[in-house]
């Protein structure tokens, strides 16, 4: 299941020095699952149930702290709902995370760690929702800027407002990043980066194709 997946992944990722290890689960309905806290993965995944855990997709996250403390609310994923509900992780630093969160404030907000990985999904979040509101003469126009691009026909609305979103969020971040963003309505993963390393691999197992992306080369192997 993926969840023995996801313990694999998350041991795969010990070496490189942690502090907390979280996991996030998107079910088939759209159904969140997380869980997270303070420990290596050898320890957390197996206390937490992590690897018994259902799902479809799949993001974690092996934290290094850097912004906010080492405490459970710091570690990543991030799981926010204050205008529309997203799922993501980041590794790397975002060095405006103070003046971000608190113009995050100002627009209804309420962020609740320390952590900037927390500051990056809620700026998502900020423009995915109000993209929501877009007209189709607005799509359109985004959807001709994005095929110069390369972007693929076929892609629906809901996707062109999220990659919107997150190049918006890309404009304001200052910092060296690499991270993960899921709106569990919608199929599939998004990433972004901007210094950070980040790969992305496609395999196949007894269920068929998938997409494993990560600011990890050995994980993606």
């Amino acid at each position: 299941g993926l969840g023995r997946e996801a313990q694999s992944l998350l041991g795969r990722l010990e070496y490189r020095g942690y502090d907390s290890t979280g996991a996030a689960f998107i079910d088939a309905d759209a159904s969140v699952t997380l869980r997270k806290r303070v420990g290596a993965p050898s320890m957390v995944c197996p206390l937490l149930g992590i690897g018994s855990l259902p799902g479809q997709r799949f993001l974690g996250q092996v934290r290094w702290a850097t912004y906010g403390a080492v405490t459970d609310v710091n570690s990543q994923p991030h799981h926010v709902l204050c205008k529309i509900e997203l799922v993501g992780a980041h590794n790397g630093n975002i060095s405006n995370t103070d003046s971000l969160k608190s113009w995050l404030s100002t627009r209804g907000h309420a962020v609740l760690s320390d952590n900037d990985g927390e500051i990056l999904v809620h700026m998502v979040e900020e423009y995915y929702e109000a993209n929501s509101r877009l007209s189709s003469s607005d799509l359109s126009g985004l959807r001709q800027s994005y095929a110069a691009s390369g972007l693929r026909e076929g892609v629906s609305d809901s996707v062109l407002r999220m990659i919107d979103a997150i190049k918006k969020t890309e404009s304001l971040l200052e910092g060296s990043y690499a991270a993960v963003i899921a709106d569990p309505r919608l199929p599939g993963v998004f990433a972004m980066k901007s210094g950070s390393s980040l790969y992305a691999g496609l395999g196949k197992d007894d269920k068929g194709d998938f997409i494993l992306v990560s600011s990890d080369l050995t994980s993606v192997l």
